[in-house]
């Protein structure tokens, strides 16, 4: 995202690369699916550490997001999870952790992530056998992401950890880059839409893929938007030409 300068970036990005840059450390990122939060997440402000990745869902487990005990040749080894992974770094400065859906973690789960998630003066996590105590690094940082309609949708205690929410309402220019210009504007007007009108940008990345490969309009219109999109998705492109 580096070759735009920022002045010339959609609000709601300028918005979020002036938090990271000015050093803040928990950004939530919302709104419609498909707009490259996630890659923001992973990819922008991330140190030499790098960033990891929790998607939240019913059946994650604890152990995504801590760790838990493995066999191993005869012996039980802890097996680090991402939030833990993103905690310690390199052992000297921390990571990222990016928390994908996060208003779809079960109860157990967004117990552990209030933990990981709290500053860092607050967080600690004892490991059972050694009796080690791990701490977050500095440079430590979080991301969240959910495609939640207003950051008040989520549990208090969590929105209390993120001082910064920003909605994410256009797909940053890069993640268009994919796609030839005439689809482009179309793709912006759909991903923003709202209710049934909305389609997904990976859909327009598949849909185009198809075309590229000598599917024809209407099959790969159909496939990637579905029976009820199609006519609206052929409409919105013959206006575009």
């Amino acid at each position: 995202m580096s070759s735009y300068e920022q002045k010339d970036l959609p609000q709601c990005w300028q918005d979020y690369f002036t938090a990271i840059n000015a050093g803040i450390d928990r950004v939530i990122l919302y709104g419609a699916p498909g707009t490259g939060k996630t890659y923001a997440g992973l990819t922008y402000g991330v140190g030499e550490c790098g960033s990891f990745r929790l998607t939240c869902s019913e059946e994650m487990t604890v152990s995504q997001v801590s760790g838990m005990w493995r066999p191993h040749r005869g012996e039980f080894l802890f097996q680090k999870g991402e939030a833990l992974n993103a905690w310690l770094g390199n052992g000297q400065v921390g990571g990222r952790v990016v928390v994908d859906e996060v208003d779809k973690a079960s109860g157990d789960v967004l117990g552990e992530l209030l933990n990981f998630l709290d500053s860092t003066a607050s967080s600690s996590l004892r490991d059972p056998d050694p009796g080690e105590v791990y701490r977050p690094k500095a440079g430590f940082s979080a991301v969240m992401t959910s495609n939640i309609e207003h950051p008040d949708e989520l549990p208090v205690a969590l929105r209390d950890r993120f001082p910064v929410a920003i909605k994410i309402d256009t797909p940053h220019p890069q993640a268009l880059e994919v796609l030839p210009p005439r689809l482009r504007s179309v793709a912006v007007g759909l991903v923003t839409a709202e209710g049934n009108r909305r389609a997904s940008l990976r859909a327009f990345y598949a849909f185009n893929q198809m075309l590229s490969n000598g599917v024809d309009n209407d099959t790969a219109s159909r496939l990637a938007f579905g029976e009820k999109r199609a006519k609206a998705i052929a409409e919105a492109l013959a206006i575009a030409e």
